[in-house]
């Protein structure tokens, strides 16, 4: 059966030019891989990312603080919407939500030494680096290290939305 179609579509293609243009288009086709069905937007972001930046919009309003201009607006205003709102409200989603923990457990400033075999992803070295570990220096800051994470679902219908538009009626 299937010499018999490649025989006729060979003499169709030889003697039909209209049909041997649409076979040439099909075949030039059929080479080329499929296009990628287009990404939703929903897609585009890590879901984890959503949860954390909700939790800590919702608790201190933390992404209307940061988006908001405040170059112009008095210290003292300022002061007093950071401390009980955004300070307040996203160490609570802290709190509630997740489990931090310093990575080091020295007091800054002090005097440490970072031993051989250190997790570098954990442990940046700044300043003169030279030779092998054992590294003594200051710690200028301690690090912190996620343990634990207990977010909350996300929305099915818009896994993107950080907080809803709010209109009111």
């Amino acid at each position: 059966m299937r010499l018999f179609l490649a025989f006729k579509a060979f003499f169709k293609i030889l003697f039909n030019a209209s049909f041997a243009q649409s076979f040439a288009q099909f075949w030039e086709k059929e080479g080329q891989p499929a296009p990628a069905p287009a990404a939703s937007p929903h897609l585009l972001v890590e879901p984890g990312a959503v949860q954390v930046l909700a939790l800590l919009q919702r608790e201190g309003r933390l992404i209307d603080f940061l988006q908001e201009d405040i170059e112009k607006l008095p210290n003292a205003q300022v002061g007093e919407v950071v401390r009980s709102t955004v300070y307040a409200g996203c160490r609570k989603a802290l709190r509630d939500y997740l489990e931090i923990e310093p990575i080091r457990q020295e007091e800054e400033n002090s005097q440490v030494e970072v031993e051989p075999g250190f997790d570098a992803a954990a442990i940046s070295l700044v300043g003169k680096v030279e030779g092998d570990p054992p590294f003594k220096g200051t710690l200028c800051h301690k690090g912190w290290r996620l343990t634990k994470a207990n977010l909350p679902a996300l929305s099915e219908s818009a896994p993107d939305v950080i907080c809803p538009a709010v209109v009111e009626l």
